[in-house]
C-alpha cells in the first residue's frame, strides 16, 4: 500500500476566532514547564464510521462548515492558542487563527486503523506535523479526513508549548460541545499561565525538552478488557490499575529485549513517568486549568533482571508515585528540576544517569472517547501519531474498556519484543 498514492488534498483554511481577542489580554505568559518544552506537536486522531457521519443533515458536505464555525467560536475562548509564538516564554494573542485541513483517503477506514504499518494510519494526520517542531505555523493543526467508505477521522496536533494532555481534553470536549449545540454555555478554561510555576532565573532562551530523533519503529499493541484483567489478576498485589500492570509489563519486556540485543548482558535502566499536578497542590487546581502542569516520577535504576519481576516493579513505581503526594509539587517539581538542570548543564536525563531511560506517557484518565460526540456519536476508535522519541511508551483508551500502547523502541529491540511470549499472553499486535 503506497501511502502517499492515497491522499488527495480537498481544502486548507486559517480559522480565526469567532470574535476578537480581549485586548486587555494581548500576552500570555508561559511558565518554566512551557519553556521547557519545544514547540512540537501532540497529535491525536478519532475515527467515525459512515453511519454517524450520515446521521448528520447533508452529510459530509456540511461537516467541513459546521466544524469550522464551531472551531471559530472554540477558539474566542481558547484565545492564546489562536495567538503566535513570540519567543520561547510568550505567546502574542493576536488572533492569527488555526489551521483547518481537508483530504481524501483512497481507502476504507478499517484498512487503514488497522494496518500494521504506522505509516498508513498516519495519513489521518496534517503531512509533515505530528511531533515536529512547527516554526511559522498555527499553535493548532486540524485535519478532516474523508475515507472512501463514507467514515471520517478528526484529527487535532497542538503545540506541546502550550498545553499537556488535559488541555487538549479540554479543548476538544469544548469544540465538540459547542459543534454539537451552538446554544451550549460558552467554555471558560483557566489559564494558568506563570502563576504557578514561573521559571526562577527569568525566561530560558530556547526549549530544553527537545526531541532527539532516533532511529526507531512504532508498533501497537492492544490489552483488552478481558486480558487487562487477566493480567492484573496475574500479579500477586492488591489493586492493581491498569496503567500500573501495563507500564510494568512493557518495561519489563523492553528491557529484556535490550538485554538480549546487547549480547545478553543487562543494561541498567529506569522507568519515568508523567503525572497531572492538577489534583496535587493545595488549592488543588480545577480541572479546566490550561498549561502544561506536570511532573514525574520513577521506578528506581535497575541493576539486574531479577529486580524486572512485576510485583516489584510496580511496588516500587507505588513508592514513587505516594511521594509525589507528600512532597510541595511547586517547589520539588521532579520536572521543572530536571528542566533547569538540563538547560544548565546541557545534558538530558539518560546523559545524567548513565543508563536507560525508558518513558511512559497515558491519556486513559481522560474520557476521551466520551467526550469527543460532535453530534453524530461518540468515536470509535482513538490513535496518536508516530513519536521520533525512543523507549517510549504512549497509552490510550479503547472502546471496550481496554489499551492500546503504542510502543517506540529501536529495531533490533523491537524485533525481540514484539515476539516476548509474556508481552503476546497479554496484548494482540495491531495488524495481526
Amino acid at each position: 500500500m503506497n501511502a502517499s498514492r492515497m491522499l488527495s488534498s480537498i481544502s486548507k483554511k486559517i480559522i480565526k476566532p469567532f470574535t476578537p481577542s480581549p485586548s486587555t489580554q494581548r500576552w500570555h505568559k508561559l511558565s518554566l514547564l512551557d519553556q521547557g518544552m519545544t514547540h512540537s506537536y501532540m497529535p491525536l486522531v478519532f475515527f467515525y464510521p459512515k453511519n454517524q457521519v450520515n446521521a448528520i443533515p447533508n452529510g459530509p458536505k456540511q461537516l467541513s462548515n459546521l466544524l469550522a464555525e464551531s472551531l471559530s467560536k472554540t477558539l474566542t475562548c481558547y484565545y492564546p492558542w489562536a495567538g503566535s509564538l513570540k519567543d520561547n516564554a510568550t505567546i502574542e494573542c493576536d488572533g492569527k487563527g488555526a489551521e483547518f485541513l481537508e483530504i481524501q483517503i483512497d481507502s476504507p477506514m478499517d484498512e487503514v486503523v488497522h494496518h500494521p504499518d504506522s505509516n498508513v494510519k498516519d495519513l489521518t494526520f496534517p503531512q509533515g506535523v505530528p511531533w515536529d517542531n512547527g516554526v511559522g505555523r498555527a499553535l493548532i493543526v486540524a485535519q478532516l479526513s474523508h475515507f472512501d467508505c463514507g467514515g471520517i477521522a478528526l484529527s487535532v496536533c497542538m503545540s506541546h508549548k502550550i498545553g499537556d494532555g488535559s488541555s487538549v481534553h479540554c479543548f476538544l470536549r469544548d469544540w465538540a460541545s459547542l459543534t454539537r449545540s451552538s446554544s451550549t454555555i460558552r467554555p471558560s478554561p483557566f489559564f494558568v499561565e506563570d502563576s504557578i510555576v514561573p521559571s526562577p532565573i527569568g525566561p530560558l532562551v530556547s526549549p530544553v525538552i527537545g526531541l532527539h530523533i532516533d532511529q526507531c519503529v512504532q508498533k501497537r499493541f492492544i490489552f483488552s478488557s478481558t486480558k487487562l484483567s487477566a493480567l492484573k489478576s496475574s500479579i500477586a498485589l492488591q489493586n492493581v490499575t491498569s496503567n500500573e500492570a501495563v507500564n510494568a509489563l512493557l518495561y519489563k519486556c523492553a528491557a529484556f529485549s535490550a538485554r538480549a540485543v546487547n549480547s545478553c548482558s543487562f543494561k541498567q535502566s529506569q522507568l519515568i513517568q508523567y503525572s497531572d499536578l492538577r489534583a496535587m497542590i493545595s488549592p488543588q487546581l480545577p480541572p479546566n486549568s490550561i498549561g502544561n502542569l506536570l511532573t514525574i516520577f520513577s521506578s528506581p535504576i535497575y541493576d539486574n533482571e531479577e529486580e524486572l519481576k512485576l510485583p516489584k516493579l510496580i511496588t516500587d513505581i507505588r513508592k514513587s508515585k505516594t511521594s509525589l503526594f507528600t512532597r510541595n509539587n511547586i517547589e520539588e517539581n521532579e520536572y521543572a528540576i530536571e528542566m533547569l538542570d538540563a538547560y544548565r548543564t546541557r545534558m538530558g536525563p539518560s546523559q545524567k544517569r548513565k543508563c536507560d531511560i525508558y518513558f511512559s506517557s497515558s491519556v486513559c484518565k481522560f474520557p476521551l472517547l466520551q467526550d469527543l460526540d460532535f453530534g453524530f456519536g461518540k468515536p470509535i476508535r482513538a490513535s496518536i501519531a508516530k513519536g521520533p522519541l525512543n523507549k517510549f511508551f504512549h497509552l490510550m483508551k479503547t472502546y471496550d474498556g481496554g489499551i492500546e500502547a503504542h510502543v517506540n523502541l529501536d529495531e533490533q529491540e523491537m524485533s525481540v519484543f514484539e515476539h516476548d511470549k509474556h508481552l503476546l499472553e497479554f496484548a494482540t499486535p495491531v495488524g495481526h
